[in-house]
């Protein structure tokens, strides 16, 4: 069985640019054509400042500059909406457009191109890049390089969240694309919105987003069996041997020990939306569909501020502090 190649580097905020560096200098990596349109996929989930939830600002900006050096001159960045959220908002509100302006690199919301399937048809046979973080889900247990392709998908992709495993499957499958992950700083929890900063001084890198996941998982210190699409394609005979390289060996890999904590309410609700009798009511943009987005972003932006203090100390803020030491986010 062939076997699938994951790199995996150590970091830090005074390295940070040079360990991208690392990535892009790989075999692997140098498959994409620096004269090709280059489609980066970010991991935006929520649009206000929560270390460890979205691509960093230190990661992206670091991947780009890295990336120009490199004659990388037509680069554009992709996110999709969520229902509450478009996209160019988001990208407002955490900075990154000012990133972007900083390189001469145009955002693309994807949520209104044209679609083959349900993929953007812009995408087909291009070359994408994909920056995923290392955090836990609600219902995915972990969220990193399978789930982020997830947003590509439509905006109505949470009627998805019953067979979720299924889809991150046929994503990965579908779809060929060279992840990145900011293992700078993680979040755990039961929500990418609600959890705990976790620092990890980590890059990961590969073509394979199932392979990724097995050694995020096992980075993150849960068992395969845990992780739903990872147990699925387990049994399935989808995961093949996997090569590790870079700054570990697959027996010295560093273990972080993510907590997952399980959200009754999130249950109750993906009870409801699998259940034949119930599921029709919550339809995607059904009044109870949309009542109870509203509830949901209004009880996360509670919480923000809530813990704001909490959320802005921690050991992570030395990524934040380097970054912003040279100049990057100005």
């Amino acid at each position: 069985m062939e076997k699938s190649l994951v790199y995996v580097y150590k970091t830090s905020p005074v390295t940070l640019e040079k360990d991208i560096n690392k990535v892009l200098c790989t075999p692997d990596f140098q498959r994409f054509n620096p004269k090709k349109e280059t489609f980066i996929k970010i991991n935006a989930n929520y649009d206000r400042d929560w270390p460890g939830c979205n691509t960093s600002n230190w990661f992206l900006d670091a991947l780009l500059k890295n990336l120009k050096l490199l004659g990388f001159n037509n680069l554009t960045v992709i996110e999709g909406d969520l229902k509450l959220q478009p996209a160019v908002k988001t990208i407002k509100a955490l900075g990154i457009d000012e990133i972007l302006k900083k390189y001469d690199i145009p955002f693309l919301p994807i949520e209104e191109l044209p679609r083959e399937g349900e993929l953007p048809t812009i995408l087909k046979n291009a070359q994408i890049i994909s920056t995923p973080v290392l955090h836990t889900h609600t219902f995915a247990i972990i969220s990193v390089a399978s789930k982020n392709l997830y947003g590509l998908l439509p905006v109505y992709r949470e009627k998805y969240h019953h067979i979720l495993s299924d889809k991150l499957l046929e994503l990965a499958r579908n779809v060929k694309v060279f992840s990145i992950v900011d293992g700078t700083v993680g979040l755990d929890g039961g929500s990418m919105r609600l959890g705990s900063r976790k620092r990890t001084d980590l890059i990961m890198a590969g073509w394979n987003p199932i392979s990724i996941d097995v050694i995020a998982a096992k980075i993150m210190g849960f068992s395969l069996e845990k992780i739903p699409h990872l147990n699925l394609a387990s049994r399935r005979g989808l995961i093949n041997s996997i090569s590790i390289k870079g700054d570990f060996s697959g027996n010295d890999l560093p273990v972080y020990d993510f907590e997952y904590n399980h959200s009754k309410i999130s249950g109750l609700d993906l009870w409801i939306r699998r259940n034949k009798i119930t599921r029709g009511l919550f339809e995607y943009n059904s009044l109870l569909d949309q009542f109870g987005n509203h509830i949901r972003r209004a009880y996360t932006t509670f919480a923000y501020y809530k813990n704001i203090n909490a959320i802005m100390d921690g050991d992570w803020k030395e990524y934040r502090n380097e970054y912003e030491k040279r100049g990057l986010n100005k």
